[in-house]
């Protein structure tokens, strides 16, 4: 494995590549927002696949609630054995 492939947001293209194919972008979308004062905000992520809302996390940088949430929903994925090519 990589370094790039051990980055959670990278392993999660790469698993939906490889079920959905070249569609796999139209089959993800992102909820990232922030809340809270300007010198003490708390990231928002969540992750919906088709329909479904798949994941959620928060943190104190963008990135890292984006990581988190993508991070759970790869385990989903494979929780699910997720294999469907539609």
């Amino acid at each position: 494995m990589s370094g790039n492939d051990s980055h959670p947001r990278t392993r999660l293209n790469n698993e939906l590549q490889r079920i959905y194919g070249p569609s796999a972008q139209g089959h993800i979308r992102w909820e990232v927002y922030s809340q809270g004062p300007p010198n003490a905000l708390t990231w928002h992520a969540t992750i919906f696949i088709g329909d479904q809302n798949y994941s959620y996390a928060s943190a104190i940088t963008r990135g890292a609630a984006q990581d988190a949430a993508a991070q759970q929903a790869c385990e989903r994925l494979r929780r699910d054995g997720s294999t469907r090519n539609d």
